[in-house]
């Protein structure tokens, strides 16, 4: 038995629900640091080698994944943005809804996503987003349980975290990022039954596995 993508996914939003709980959040705001805590999740995973499952590797998964990104950035884009840099962004976005359909290999979608977002940082000037893009594509080119699922994948996401909660002045959105990803590297312990293998928590300084 492995532990299945939606499994990651439900286990994440449940960390996003129980941040919202914690500050008494408005509506608007915990619906949108669950949607958070499923994205941080999952984002472990996007070492696209990985086998965890049919779910996990799927084209499927990868482009609701993409998509739900895009609409982040979008959304980001046409709300706290003007000028060239919201349009920038809000084509950006849109383009990570449609265009990974385009591409039939996971590691290039993948790649050319964390690219994109990665110019889109540029153009914006949007730290998080641009460190988003850095983190895309180094994914890509991860073997499965590799960095990503380690203590400096959940450092470096935990930071994209601290800005984009600087950035939509949204509380919650740093602790629900770490949160979400933490939950994954647990989740993924060698000791619970499902999981024949655990993850190298300390890599790449150590490879004992948990």
């Amino acid at each position: 038995m492995k532990m299945r993508g939606s499994s990651h996914a439900l286990i994440g939003g449940a960390a996003g629900m129980a941040v919202a709980y914690g500050q008494q959040a408005d509506p608007v705001t915990a619906a949108s640091l669950i949607g958070i805590g499923v994205l941080s999740g999952l984002m472990p995973d996007l070492d696209v080698n990985g086998k965890l499952s049919n779910t996990i590797t799927s084209k499927k998964w990868i482009y609701g994944l993409m998509a739900l990104i895009g609409a982040l950035l979008a959304g980001d884009s046409a709300f706290s943005e003007r000028g060239t840099q919201q349009w920038a962004g809000m084509m950006i976005g849109a383009g990570l809804l449609v265009l990974p359909r385009i591409f039939m290999k996971k590691r290039t979608v993948l790649f050319m996503t964390g690219a994109a977002i990665l110019g889109a940082g540029f153009i914006m000037h949007e730290t998080w987003i641009l460190l988003m893009g850095i983190y895309i594509a180094a994914a890509s080119r991860q073997p499965h349980r590799g960095i990503t699922h380690s203590l400096i994948g959940l450092a470096f996401f935990g930071w994209i975290g601290y800005l984009l909660e600087q950035d939509l002045q949204m509380d919650g959105v740093f602790y629900t990022s770490l949160a979400g990803y933490a939950s994954h590297l647990a989740a993924d312990l060698k000791l619970l039954p499902m999981n024949r293998k655990g993850v190298k928590w300390l890599q790449p300084f150590s490879k004992k596995e948990w």
